[in-house]
Formats: structure tokens, C-alpha cells, sequence
């Protein structure tokens, strides 16, 4: 069974990380001399634009709750 693309890895595509990523990434667009002006602030503008699309996504998620132990011990009982 083959992987669909648009299906993210929740550990290594995590919506806070993304948003940090596309913050620098947009930061460093003001400064690319390769592009106009005009080019520069639209991809500034996309940037922050996905940025803040993954911060409002971060905030929705909910950690998972803490798992508790089982207060019988398995196994060998220490000394």
C-alpha cells in the first residue's frame, strides 16, 4: 500500500516546527538580491501567510494525555 504525498508524518511535519521554518524563510525573502522587489515582499507575504496558517493549526492541536503507570510491579521485586 503506497503512501498517499499529502499525508504528513505527524513527527517530522509538526505544525509549530513548519511555522518557526516558514518564519526564517520569510524573513530570509526580504533579503533575496535574485529577485524584484515586487517578488521579494509576495513571497514574504506567502510565507507569514503559511506561518500563521500552521500557528493556528499548532494551537488546536492537543498533546496526548500522560499515560499512568500500573501501581503492581511485573516482574523480579528489587532488594
Amino acid at each position: 500500500m503506497r503512501p498517499l504525498r499529502t499525508q504528513l508524518d505527524i513527527f517530522e511535519h509538526d505544525p509549530a516546527r513548519l511555522a518557526k521554518a516558514n518564519r526564517v524563510a520569510a524573513e530570509t525573502a526580504l533579503r533575496d538580491v535574485q529577485f524584484s522587489a515586487t517578488e521579494r515582499q509576495e513571497r514574504h507575504d506567502y510565507y507569514l501567510g503559511e506561518a500563521l496558517r500552521l500557528e493556528a493549526l499548532a494551537r488546536q492541536c492537543k498533546p496526548a494525555p500522560a499515560r499512568r503507570r500500573t501501581t503492581r510491579q511485573t516482574g523480579a521485586t528489587p532488594r
